[in-house]
């Protein structure tokens, strides 16, 4: 929410029946775009309310149009019994609202934060003192008051968000991906805190691409091409609502993959790590760290927010010296000829690294370029890339015009473009559904199966069974290193986040 627009607490509207929101025939197009196209929603007051759908199909708009952020083209929503055009400014005061984005000053404190958005609310002395202490109390940031909130990592930033969306105690809490991004452990600290606030008979609405997120809600909107298609409580859908979210999307992504070019086979390992150490001043980020893995394997790097997970990436793809130890990429030292070790990795962030001012065919002659290809090659090359992303005829179609899953395919293949033996994947299903998360993972599959070693972080547990062998890292440290099946077993069984969960604990 734009700081500007509150400037002190508004009480809503006394309300006497049992929806907190009302939507009817809700419709909000974007020029020709049409993001929401004639929806109908009532959300009952003290409910947890749960609203998912593939990338592109309209939970964001659906989301800020509920906040009074969008007004409709059509039809009408009520928030606390106030209309979202006439009464814009109330329902925005009224209401906590947590996007994506959040809106936390990184250069101030985790205190300054507090008070800046108390201040905004109106929300001063005593009554702020009590209800600061109750809410860091609760989200364990008690102990880092005086921290830049900078410096937190991305699970506490969260958390902080979400105290400062809750500290004029709303009736009614909005949030937009509220855990995209965190780790396991954080995800279930953010999902007590989100509980306990509803247990006080408050309404929260929550949109998420986790579908076991979802199935801890009351009801259960499913979101497509702008329209509700379903909506009831998850144990409707049936014992597994991911399944049945796939089954749902009017478009299923293809299970077919384009074939990739196969790597001359080699026995030894691709990647090295020899005690690898890095340190920050007295900062240990990364403590004596060993492993290694074979050409073909696909290898998930798992651990909570801050635990030296991107520092061990950066370090492997020659970014950062380590401090001690040694890592090779097929067989070459990285520290000691890190521009040879770079032609030889791919590298996929969670941001896919795109040019969204580029066309798709100027973003894959650009990677190509950059690694060098002959015109020839990267002709063959470009031809796959559009085929395996789906892109086919859509050449000259702007990068920043395509939905989230076509772009993460774009920058998955430009990443392997140059046919690398290691290919480093930092959280690529981010925020992406789940129809499209198992589509991404069928590429990844034939891009190990092509002899392509492959290096994946993800805080999305469920998808990380997909790997050989899994790490567990915790505060620098590998502290367990196994198939995802014997983890599960030497963790007391269940599933892998349960057995993450566990190791988590027992070394805190």
């Amino acid at each position: 929410m734009a700081a500007a627009a509150v400037s002190r607490t508004a009480a809503p509207a006394e309300v006497t029946d049992a929806a907190a929101i009302r939507v009817s025939g809700l419709k909000r197009r974007f020029g020709r775009v049409r993001a929401l196209d004639g929806v109908d929603l009532e959300i009952r007051r003290g409910e947890l309310f749960g609203i998912v759908g593939p990338d592109g199909a309209g939970k964001t708009t659906l989301v800020q149009s509920l906040c009074a952020i969008l007004d409709p083209t059509e039809g009408t929503v009520s928030v606390q019994g106030l209309d979202s055009v006439r009464d814009a400014a109330r329902i925005t005061a009224s209401i906590g609202y947590m996007s994506q984005a959040y809106s936390l000053y990184e250069d101030l404190t985790v205190a300054e934060n507090m008070h800046h958005f108390a201040a905004l609310r109106g929300v001063r002395g005593p009554v702020l003192e009590e209800r600061m202490a109750r809410l860091l109390r609760f989200s364990g940031l008690g102990p880092f008051l005086d921290r830049r909130t900078g410096n937190l990592s991305g699970g506490m930033q969260k958390k902080l968000a979400l105290c400062t969306s809750l500290v004029h105690e709303p009736d009614l809490l909005v949030l937009d991906e509220p855990t995209l991004g965190v780790d396991p452990l954080s995800r279930r600290e953010l999902w007590r805190m989100l509980a306990a606030f509803r247990s006080a008979n408050k309404t929260v609405v929550v949109a998420t691409s986790y579908m076991d997120e979802a199935e801890r809600c009351d009801r259960v909107a499913f979101v497509a091409g702008g329209r509700i298609l379903a909506c009831d409580r998850p144990g409707t859908f049936g014992a597994d609502l991911e399944e049945a979210f796939k089954r749902m999307q009017p478009r299923p992504a293809s299970a077919r993959v384009a074939p990739l070019p196969q790597r001359a086979g080699s026995a030894e390992p691709v990647v090295e790590v020899r005690g690898l150490v890095k340190r920050f001043g007295a900062f240990t980020a990364v403590d004596d760290v060993s492993f290694s893995f074979a050409p073909g394997e696909v290898f998930g790097l798992l651990g909570p927010n801050g635990s030296g997970k991107s520092t061990m990436i950066r370090m492997l793809c020659g970014i950062l010296p380590p401090s001690a130890g040694e890592a090779r990429i097929a067989g070459v030292d990285v520290a000691r000829s890190p521009q040879a070790v770079r032609g030889r990795i791919g590298y996929m962030s969670q941001m896919f690294s795109l040019y969204v001012d580029l066309t798709v065919g100027e973003n894959i002659d650009f990677f190509g370029g950059a690694y060098g290809l002959p015109r020839a090659v990267l002709r063959e090359r470009k031809a796959w890339v559009l085929e395996m992303a789906g892109l086919d005829g859509r050449e000259e179609v702007l990068t920043g015009k395509l939905s989230g899953a076509l772009r993460q395919r774009l920058a998955l293949g430009c990443a392997v473009l140059h046919q690398p033996d290691v290919l480093f994947l930092d959280e690529p299903t981010s925020g992406i559904d789940p129809a499209s998360r198992e589509a991404f993972w069928r590429l990844i599959g034939a891009i190990a199966a092509s002899g392509t070693g492959v290096v994946v972080t993800t805080h999305y547990l469920r998808e990380a069974e997909g790997c050989a062998r899994v790490a567990f890292v915790h505060r620098g440290r590998l502290i367990a290193l196994d198939t995802p099946a014997r983890l599960r077993a030497n963790y007391g069984g269940g599933s892998l986040e349960e057995a993450f969960v566990r190791a988590m604990e027992a070394v805190a």
